[in-house]
């Protein structure tokens, strides 16, 4: 069975979880405009046409024999997509007259995916009204050509009858006459029959309604939902308000709308977290990436103190390209390495030293005898902005693999040293390109949007926040805009054949997952060698815990991706 895909339109911050709102019939998405205003700063909401209505297919001559049900497997078949796509899993729906019967069967059928519904003026009808829209089907089909003949003198005349409605909701109003289906609007169906489905609604419903003469529910409608005695239904009823009561009585509408919403109590994401890793997140000083100084002094405080490194690694201090580097070993100084393993360090672009690095960069050094791993002291933001670190990782590696013109070289990186990893694939001169033979990616922090579901789910971190990432991308990109970072050389034909094997790993529970993720599936879409993997219970900056079985995890997998 065909199930038509219906338009939408999406906008808002889910912060707070997402909303799906349906129109009523003859009207389209753009008549709720106001009404994603006014829930944008904290929910993503999305506007839907529905079936036969704005951007949405028309009906098949199948559909066109229960109408209201094609109508209903449609919507149901769009909020699953977007309540899968929700940070939170679930959705609220609005919907009002025939989006509101929309609404009521969709949140009765599939409870798990909506946390609660608001039913405006819904088109639960009754036996009487049943007829009434099928005896003024083609009444109302005229209109609609009228309203489509003469759209100005149209709005005008409703904005004189209905003078609290939005502007922009009244132009909705008339551009969702000049695109509804006519072929629906003959059928005579607005809704659908009986209200026993608000008996079947499982999860917390707002019946809203109005005291005019055009109204669906009205007092005495209002009386007999009560009389139900549904706990999960409450009613209200706003005086001076026809069918669309939200365009009528917008305050007072909103008042108990919102009361209702923040009552509600939305699902959240529950993680994970590896047993052994978890006691050490209360040690993890703040990201404060708003204030570098203070993250860099915390960072001195915990990991300034010099590490003791295994007797056989050797630590040399060189300035290569300008760029003091630090070079760790466990060859002589007069063998030349078979490998260049080059590791920028981490600390949000903002903070973090070379030196911090030593313990894990001696490991690997042990786990590749033949290594150099080179860990540059780059120029931080914000007082060094893009493209200076990305600048002083080039100049260091390019003298560095002059200096063993022999030796292949490796990128290795995490968070913020695996988004400087990437920019220097995207922009070292084509010779040291060349050159590059293998690239690693730890938790690549390297999108400064910030959109994913990740970052939703997890904007409060544990360890890095959306808060700290947000300072942080500010600080990097100075006056420049994020699209810097992508260029679009990244797989002209010439670099995407001798583009490096690339391997990913990301943390579970760290808003950056995502976009790790992302980066990988791109780049396996262009043809690039790429491995991805996600150890279980990770979180950011725990990939490379000295001594963890996650650590162990990430050897052996970066090992086996080297060899």
């Amino acid at each position: 069975m065909h199930i038509a895909d219906l338009a939408y339109s999406e906008s808002g911050s889910p912060r707070r979880g997402s909303i799906v709102a349906f129109h009523g019939v003859t009207d389209s998405a753009a008549s709720l405009h106001d009404l994603a205003r006014h829930y944008n700063d904290y929910w993503r909401v999305y506007l839907v046409d529905t079936l036969g209505h704005g951007l949405s297919p028309r009906f098949t001559p199948d559909e066109l024999i229960d109408p209201f049900q094609a109508a209903l497997s449609a919507a149901k078949k769009l909020v699953t997509k977007l309540a899968r796509q929700s940070p939170t899993g679930s959705v609220v729906l609005i919907g009002h007259s025939l989006g509101g019967a929309l609404a009521a069967h969709t949140a009765a059928d599939m409870p798990h995916l909506v946390d609660g519904v608001i039913l405006e003026d819904p088109a639960l009808l009754t036996e009487e009204q049943v007829e009434l829209y099928l005896a003024d089907a083609q009444q109302l089909v005229v209109k609609q050509e009228q309203v489509t003949a003469f759209v100005g003198e149209a709005v005008n005349a409703l904005q004189s009858t209905y003078p609290n409605w939005p502007p922009s909701e009244a132009a909705g109003w008339a551009q969702g006459k000049t695109e509804v289906d006519r072929e629906f609007v003959r059928t005579g169906i607005v809704g659908t029959f009986g209200r026993d489905v608000l008996e079947r609604i499982s999860v917390p419903t707002l019946l809203v309604t109005g005291d005019g003469p055009d109204v669906l529910f009205d007092e005495e409608g209002i009386a007999e939902v009560d009389a139900l005695g549904l706990p999960q239904v409450e009613t209200v009823l706003i005086r001076n308000a026809t069918h669309t009561v939200r365009r009528d009585q917008k305050e007072s509408f909103y008042a108990h709308a919102d009361k209702f919403i923040n009552s509600l109590s939305i699902r959240r994401p529950h993680f994970y977290i590896d047993p052994e890793l978890e006691p050490l997140i209360e040690d993890i000083p703040e990201q404060t990436t708003w204030d570098a100084q203070l993250m860099r002094d915390r960072g001195e405080e915990l990991l300034g103190t010099p590490q003791e490194l295994p007797k056989d690694v050797k630590v040399e201090v060189r300035t290569l390209g300008g760029v003091e580097t630090r070079l760790i070993s466990t060859h002589h100084p007069d063998d030349s390495p078979t490998r260049i393993i080059f590791a920028p360090h981490g600390g949000g672009y903002v903070a973090g030293l070379a030196r911090y690095d030593d313990l894990r960069n001696a490991e690997l050094a042990l786990l590749f005898p033949d290594s150099v791993v080179a860990s540059p002291e780059y120029r931080r933001a914000p007082e060094h902005p893009w493209p200076a670190g990305q600048e002083d990782c080039i100049a260091s590696l390019s003298e560095l693999a002059a200096t063993y013109p022999e030796a292949e070289v490796v990128l290795y990186g995490d968070s913020a040293g695996s988004g400087l990893v990437r920019e220097m694939l995207d922009h070292a001169p084509d010779e040291l390109f060349d050159r590059v033979t293998r690239a690693v990616l730890l938790e690549p922090c390297i999108d400064p949007l910030m959109d994913s579901r990740s970052y939703q789910t997890l904007s409060g971190g544990p360890v890095w926040t959306h808060e700290a990432a947000s300072a942080a991308w500010k600080a990097y990109l100075g006056d420049n805009g994020p699209d810097v970072l992508e260029p679009a050389s990244r797989f002209e034909s010439k670099r995407k054949e001798k583009f490096p094997a690339t391997l990913v790993i990301v943390n579970a529970v760290d808003p950056l997952r995502d976009e790790g993720i992302a980066y990988a599936l791109d780049l396996a879409e262009n043809g690039v060698e790429v491995q991805l993997h996600m150890p279980a219970g990770t979180y950011h900056g725990s990939l490379s815990v000295p001594g963890s079985r996650v650590w162990s995890q990430v050897r052996e997998i970066v090992s086996r991706f080297l060899a």
